[in-house]
């Protein structure tokens, strides 16, 4: 899922063309756009070393910094909360990273018997090999089922 946080026009440098900071479970990215086009500079969401905010008084200032030698990425301009959410993600994604090996954990379920995660659809784990439990859904009704018309109009 890819989350976009856009700096308020009102912020000096913002007033055209404001800059947004997207976070997904792979990067983060500051676009910058323009007249003429647009400028993006990512860092992946591995090498992201850590995240400064910047309160001030109606605006935080963002800066995220790199452990790959990359020039930090700095935005200024964005609420309060967005500059929350934006660190909170970051580190929530790192977490994961750190825990389980992927970013994005939202397709994946644990195992009942090992408790290892595995994907959603997975029939068996692939740490224990046992089979997982088929998590039930809606059912579909089938029209097949429905009383069939013996009698037409003539």
């Amino acid at each position: 899922m890819v989350y976009r946080f856009r700096a308020s026009r009102w912020s000096a440098g913002n007033r055209l063309f404001p800059t947004i900071l997207e976070v997904t479970d792979r990067h983060v990215a500051l676009i910058k756009p323009s007249l003429a086009g647009r400028t993006e500079e990512t860092i992946g969401i591995r090498q992201v070393s850590s995240v400064t905010i910047a309160r001030r008084a109606m605006w935080a200032d963002i800066v995220v910094h790199s452990s790959g030698g990359v020039d930090p990425l700095r935005s200024i301009g964005h609420p309060h909360a967005d500059a929350e959410r934006l660190k909170q993600l970051i580190e929530e994604y790192q977490t994961n990273i750190a825990r389980t090996g992927v970013a994005d954990t939202s397709d994946l379920r644990s195992c009942p018997r090992c408790a290892e995660l595995v994907k959603a659809a997975a029939q068996v784990c692939r740490f224990c090999g046992g089979t997982l439990p088929i998590e039930l859904t809606d059912e579909v009704t089938d029209e097949s089922d429905a009383p069939s018309k013996d009698w037409t109009w003539s």
